[in-house]
């Protein structure tokens, strides 16, 4: 198994640049504890400001790292211009010789559709399109490319500096984008919201699509996580966060009633509790617990990658944060077989 750590976007009650940098500290932490990568997803008009670039960051905290890779978790594909992924792309995998992923999604948020002027209804049509295009451009040959979304004669510069290009990742969780992770894709990133026994169905069908195509599955599931004995502030905190961030994710329609039947109709805060959601989804616990935890998934699942959040955006500390991930690294990481390289 691999581990990584999904960074939060923003930072409450604190200025940007301090957040941003402590951003940079924990991926330095992250690297020293083990962890393979550090992933920032794409969040737009977020409340007081956020990370809304996270290439951009992305390169600062590869500048700061030597082994660590960085990846996108997720980029929503269809707001931008295949040529601008792909050339970001190339510039952050020959900046670090390779330690770039390229993650993405199709997106979902029908209100940055729209400050984008692209159309939400359009969005599977135009990332299918989208990642041709992208396969064309690492190609480092002169193309010609007429679709139904976009119109482009180039030659993208330079090749990749890996080989044959960056490790691309899709993060779907219906019929038609764990198809799509089957054809496109180096991994199949499972979303956070997901009971883990629903991602092991949906690993499944994944693994159906890898073998009608001829493609070779792998499985990474991003989770919360807190490393914690039962007692100190911390795990009070974080649970409080964790929570209100999933509160978000149920209002805006993450959970869905296909997968969670309670998601059929609107749950009080009350209902809406940690003990509703953390069985399945929460990694927490001590050390012996967590390393029992993540075996059992990997049993369930066949995942070889595990993504994990353990700061929110209301806390905890970037202190708490710290600590947490040295315990994680030698609780966890330091005691756990590690997988293939991804």
């Amino acid at each position: 198994m691999q581990y990584g750590v999904v960074l939060p976007i923003q930072g409450i009650n604190q200025g940007l640049d301090e957040f941003l940098g402590e951003l940079i500290t924990e991926s330095q932490v992250a690297e020293e504890a083990g962890f393979d990568a550090v992933f920032l997803p794409e969040f737009h008009q977020a409340k007081n400001g956020a990370v809304v670039s996270p290439a951009l960051i992305g390169a600062a905290i590869l500048q700061a790292t030597s082994t660590l890779r960085f990846g996108t978790a997720v980029l929503a594909a269809p707001l931008h211009h295949p040529l601008r992924i792909a050339e970001d792309t190339l510039m952050l995998d020959w900046l670090s010789s390779g330690r770039f992923i390229l993650g993405m999604g199709a997106g979902h948020q029908v209100a940055d559709f729209a400050a984008y002027g692209v159309d939400h209804r359009s969005r599977t049509e135009r990332f299918e399109e989208i990642l041709h295009i992208l396969g064309l451009c690492f190609a480092g040959e002169p193309f010609a490319h007429a679709g139904e979304f976009f119109e482009i004669k180039a030659e993208i510069t330079p090749r990749p500096y890996s080989k044959p290009r960056p490790p691309i990742w899709l993060g779907a969780h219906g019929p038609v984008g764990i198809d799509r992770a089957a054809r496109r894709s180096d991994l199949w990133l499972a979303d956070p919201q997901r009971h883990i026994a629903i991602v092991a169905r949906l690993a499944g069908h994944y693994r159906e699509r890898c073998a009608v195509h001829g493609t070779s599955p792998k499985v990474g599931i991003f989770r919360e996580a807190w490393v914690a004995d039962g007692t100190e502030s911390s795990l009070s905190e974080w649970t409080r966060s964790v929570m209100a961030v999933h509160r978000l994710y149920y209002n805006v329609g993450a959970y869905r009633p296909e997968f969670e039947p309670w998601a059929t109709r609107s749950l009080p805060r009350s209902e809406f509790s940690f003990e509703l959601l953390s069985p399945g989804r929460f990694l927490v616990g001590d050390g012996a617990q967590l390393r029992h935890t993540v075996e059992e998934w990997r049993k369930l699942t066949g995942a070889q990658y595990l993504a994990l959040r353990f700061r929110q955006p209301q806390g905890p500390s970037h202190a708490a944060t710290c600590e947490a991930l040295r315990r994680f690294g030698h609780e966890v990481i330091s005691a756990t077989p590690r997988g293939e390289e991804g």
